[in-house]
């Protein structure tokens, strides 16, 4: 029996000067004006970091964190810009009491602590670091002065961005909390309710409400003057502190003064033909990596990622080998011991690899006790300190685990000349933390929402620590030359549905378009999310029937159970393809 599905398509763009692909259509427009005017891929993409900042605080804040990576034309090596997440120096790791009579499906937003207060609240904000990343990073490389590459998120902060039904959604899903903060009422919600959006699909509402920001536009006006330091060290920061002091939260001058990036080369491995440049820090990175390594150990005289059940079974269980490896092994390799060069090693890779050619080390998750990211924090499923040059630490211990967050944008950037940059920042959670400073207009993020709020684990809780993020930009480069920048939102699905993207632009030659609106499917959790469009392969995969769960795909797809990427794809000939999730707001421009 077969049966009708919606399909959606969205038209990629080409060009040759420059293209990019955003979340929204305000950042992609900030980013073409920027190349317009003379700036580089890096001007560009800053450029639209900036406003996804004021247009998108349901996914992130410039108070929040991220991860940037940059190649420029002809150089052997990508750069990484690391400004992700921190705890506060005063953090503790039993700061957030467990509530054990709730689910931990964080996908519903429902959490494991009292009060969901690692995710609401002042105590879930970590270390603002999203504006000294994206500052460091134009000063290093980009072209254009910083009050020109700031001006379009000042102006979308005083002249408003349009309400659509997707804010509207969003802020009815977290109206409570958003009342709770008498700031951050005042300025997304109107009268206390969600502002109404002039459309839900084809219904037209009434005509169209633009939610100003002012407090944040003369924030960001004074940054464009004085720099970053007017928010870690001036009358910013001031501000940004005494609401932090008036709410009962723990940070403090010196988080402030002491936060900084970290500039250096991109990790990186090679995939077939291609090299493959990810973040240095602790978020999706190595993950991808073991996933890519483990692919290709399985397959390693090339294979297409063409939906057919043999692929798609070897797909979920190279995914599920990796997320465990990742809930117990991975943390921040500054503060813990993290066996990074293992578990991105081939030697590792093969070794895992030849017990899922045969069946012998099938992850089955179904008769796991407890949530995949509870049970892996405590039971590992393999030891890849055999595989490390160092002694292996005591095993990691705690009771249980506690999901990650979600609520992220990315942006894609290549120009002309082939520099190519990826930028994935975040709140952490939808509209973060749900404080807004009043004085300042910033959103403070959830960045604490990302440790294990239980003790004993590798991403558990400690002053100063980085939390283990989802955020995985990625960039393919061949021979010093620019293939791809690409990246999503969509919480742990980000890291599976960017692995995918990459295979199929390596492994198939995909274009932009083919390879984002491919079906996906992820494996980090309980179930095995299939796009509806796989249907029917699924008479020929009964044994993973009971594990399937489908996921529909609409015009306006306010889930993001499968991520939201876009991508920005040079051809040999320079010719640029931008492309974006068809599912999303994603809007890709080019010229």
């Amino acid at each position: 029996m077969q049966q009708s599905i919606q399909t959606v398509s969205k038209t990629s763009v080409r060009g040759r000067r420059g293209a990019v692909a955003c979340a929204r259509h305000e950042s992609s427009a900030a980013a073409i004006a920027m190349l317009e005017a003379g700036g580089n891929a890096v001007d560009a993409a800053i450029a639209a970091a900036l406003v996804a900042g004021v247009v998108e605080p349901m996914e992130t804040t410039l108070a929040g964190s991220g991860f940037m990576l940059i190649h420029l034309p002809g150089e052997p090596e990508a750069i990484a810009v690391d400004f992700g997440p921190r705890a506060p120096l005063a953090a503790r790791p039993d700061m957030f009491t467990l509530d054990t009579t709730r689910a931990t499906d964080r996908g519903l937003g429902v959490s494991v602590v009292e009060n969901d207060a690692n995710v609401q609240g002042i105590l879930a904000a970590g270390v603002p670091a999203t504006l000294r990343g994206l500052t460091d990073a134009h000063r290093a490389h980009g072209r254009l002065p910083l009050r020109t590459v700031m001006q379009p998120a000042i102006a979308a902060a005083h002249d408003g961005f349009e309400v659509d039904s997707y804010y509207a959604l969003e802020v009815l899903a977290n109206l409570d909390a958003l009342r709770a903060n008498p700031a951050a009422a005042s300025v997304f919600l109107r009268d206390g309710l969600p502002p109404p959006a002039p459309h839900l699909g084809a219904a037209t509402l009434g005509a169209p409400v633009r939610l100003r920001q002012q407090a944040l536009g003369n924030s960001l006006e004074r940054i464009a003057e004085e720099g970053a330091d007017a928010f870690y060290r001036g009358a910013v920061a001031e501000s940004l502190l005494e609401t932090v002091a008036e709410l009962g939260g723990i940070l403090a001058t010196d988080d402030l003064a002491q936060c900084r990036s970290t500039i250096g080369a991109a990790r990186t491995i090679r995939f077939r033909n291609v090299d493959v440049w990810v973040p240095n820090g602790p978020c999706g990175a190595i993950t991808q990596i073991e996933m890519l390594r483990l692919w290709q150990a399985v397959h390693p005289d090339g294979a297409p990622l063409d939906d057919t059940p043999e692929r798609i079974r070897t797909f979920e269980q190279v995914s599920r080998h990796a997320f465990a490896d990742r809930y117990h092994w991975l943390g921040d390799a500054g503060m813990v011991p993290v066996p990074e060069h293992a578990l991105t090693s081939i030697e590792y890779a093969q070794a895992i690899a030849s017990g899922i050619a045969n069946c012998q080390q099938k992850q089955d998750w179904r008769t796991l006790p407890s949530a995949p990211w509870e049970y892996f924090a405590w039971h590992p499923a393999h030891d890849p300190w055999r595989f490390e040059d160092r002694a292996a630490p005591a095993q990691w211990a705690p009771t249980g685990g506690t999901e990650p967050t979600s609520g992220t944008t990315h942006v894609s950037v290549i120009d002309g000349d082939g520099c190519a940059v990826s930028i994935t920042h975040t709140a952490a959670n939808h509209f973060g933390s749900k404080v807004v400073c009043p004085r300042t207009g910033f959103l403070f993020d959830a960045a604490m929402g990302w440790f294990n709020a239980v003790p004993g684990a590798a991403n558990s809780i400690a002053g100063g620590k980085r939390p283990l993020a989802n955020m995985a930009p990625m960039l393919l480069t061949r021979d010093g030359q620019s293939l791809a920048a690409l990246g999503a939102p969509g919480g742990r699905r980000i890291i599976s549905a960017i692995a995918q993207i990459a295979m199929r632009l390596v492994e198939n030659g995909d274009d932009a378009f083919t390879a984002v609106h491919a079906p996906r499917y992820d494996a980090s959790g309980p179930t095995l999310l299939l796009s509806e469009r796989l249907r029917h392969v699924a008479s020929e995969m009964p044994e993973l029937a009971p594990i399937i769960r489908w996921v529909g795909e609409q015009h306006e797809g306010y889930g993001y159970e499968l991520a939201r990427p876009n991508i920005v794809v040079r051809g040999g000939d320079g010719a640029l393809e931008a492309a974006c999730d068809p599912f999303s707001k994603g809007f890709a421009l080019a010229i």
